[in-house]
């Protein structure tokens, strides 16, 4: 199953950067102060030569840990979910869906990253950070060379996740901007448990 969020934004980077324990410990506070998150995204996707491919925009919702729910509404429906235990990708136009196990390597999948404890991103990922006015971004690269990524960046404003982009390591890349961010609602669990509709086929992987 590809999942949307493997491609990345710009060019590729060769070499890593240990993180200091101020770029942990703000990481920490910013993702431990944020339980849940929901608002409207738009993702663009590049090809390696940098060149806009394909542009979608929806909305999403995502609730710590591991939950998250993305909705692309143009050009074309597709939902994906996933919880601690399944990974759902419906399109209702082919009125398919597929399913897979939660497992280790699909925790690299940058939606569910923004889910995860900071110890364990400490554990896989070199951070670094930057300040500027209101904004403050942080870049996470990969100690082991041969995951799903080369590069993500989270951009946070005001406290608040406002962006991400991440360069992949066949050189695509994607940036998602998200708006009308709404931080710590209380969000419906069932969004996370996908429910086949009626004529879908399911393929299980």
């Amino acid at each position: 199953m590809k999942n949307i969020f493997i491609l990345v934004i710009g060019v590729l980077f060769s070499f890593a950067v240990q993180a200091t324990d101020q770029d942990v410990s703000d990481l920490r506070k910013l993702l431990d102060a944020t339980k849940s998150l929901q608002g409207n995204f738009v993702q663009s996707l590049y090809d390696e030569s940098k060149e806009l491919q394909e542009e979608t925009k929806g909305k999403f919702m995502m609730m710590r840990p591991r939950k998250f729910y993305w909705e692309t509404i143009e050009p074309m429906p597709q939902v994906l979910v996933s919880n601690d235990k399944e990974i759902w990708l419906y399109d209702p136009d082919l009125e398919t869906a597929t399913v897979r196990p939660f497992t280790d390597d699909l925790q690299q999948a940058p939606a569910l990253i923004l889910s995860e404890n900071v110890d364990e991103l400490r554990k896989q990922f070199s951070v670094t950070s930057k300040k500027e006015n209101s904004t403050q971004t942080f870049t996470l690269i990969p100690k082991v060379s041969d995951g799903l990524f080369q590069q993500l960046l989270l951009v946070f404003d005001k406290g608040i996740l406002t962006e991400f982009s991440m360069e992949s390591n066949d050189g695509q890349a994607t940036r998602s901007v998200l708006s009308n961010v709404k931080v710590n609602q209380t969000l419906p669990e069932e969004k996370f448990y996908f429910q086949v509709p009626a004529g879908v086929e399911v393929t299980r992987q």
